[in-house]
């Protein structure tokens, strides 16, 4: 459920060239994702997700996993001194666009901000030694 670390920080534009355009707007038009998303303002776990959202955990697994496929969600890790860590996901993106033109369909995906993003990484009293 790995996201192209590429893709962060910045507006990632989809297509109708790109196969990510559909796999989008399938997960927006689905209400389990747009609740995930709406959910997911500060990072969860898949269980949190599920407990908040009153999925089943298998449902939010599911979603996370079609989310994860897109720019709209990413994945970071919740450490644990005991270490317990686990996958948590939050919104990966702030605003989304569509325009319609003689050429197609276009998506655009403002990301947020790159050094909010690298913060989240930052883990009080937890060493990579």
């Amino acid at each position: 459920m790995k996201r192209d670390p590429s893709r962060v920080g910045g507006p990632t534009t989809l297509t109708e060239a790109d196969d990510g355009l559909d796999t989008a707007f399938d997960a927006l038009s689905d209400p389990d994702c747009r609740r995930i998303l709406a959910a997911v303002d500060e990072p969860m776990t898949t269980n949190e997700i599920a407990d908040d959202c009153d999925i089943a955990l298998s449902t939010a697994y599911r979603k996370v996993e079609r989310l994860s496929e897109t720019p709209l969600l990413t994945e970071g890790i919740r450490f644990d001194p005991d270490g317990d860590h686990a996958a948590e996901y939050s919104r990966g993106v702030t605003d989304a666009t569509v325009e319609l033109s003689d050429a197609g369909v276009r998506l655009t995906m403002e990301s947020a901000d790159p050094d909010a993003t690298a913060s989240a990484f930052d883990a009080p009293g937890v060493s990579a030694d």
